[in-house]
This record gives structure tokens, sequence and C-alpha cells, in this order.
């Protein structure tokens, strides 16, 4: 019993930072949506877009001069 519960404290202490590393990021656009992206957005010099992945796994391309803001959170 003893070392069952070693065991899942262990597990649970090696999942926990895993959870917590992910860095979102806040984009509001100059119509007032606001966005929140997992991870950082990503731009492209070519097309003069930023390209990222919403919560919902939706991936949204915004053009650079329709963007406020970018935060990370």
């Amino acid at each position: 019993m003893r070392r069952l519960f070693f065991l899942t404290a262990l597990m649970l202490l090696t999942a926990l930072p895993a959870g917590c590393s992910a860095k979102t990021y806040t984009i509001k656009t100059n119509t007032g949506h606001e966005y929140v992206a997992d991870g950082p957005p990503k731009y492209d010099v070519e097309s003069a877009t930023y390209t990222f992945t919403d919560q919902t796994g939706s991936e949204i391309v915004i053009d650079k001069d329709d963007i406020r803001t970018i935060k990370e959170q």
C-alpha cells in the first residue's frame, strides 16, 4: 500500500510541471476581437500575416495590419 502511494505521488509530481509550462498569448485586433493562442503566433514575412492555433484547435490567420496587440500570458 505504501509503495502504491509513493508511485502515485511520483507520477503526479512529474506530470504537474508539464501542464503548467505551455504559454498562451492574447491577440487583440483593431476590430475588438480577442483570441487566445496556444503558443506564440508565427509571422510570415511574405504574406505579412500571423498564424496561430486557438484554444479550440482552429488555425487562425490574421493580417499584420489588423492586429492591435499580442501579449504573453
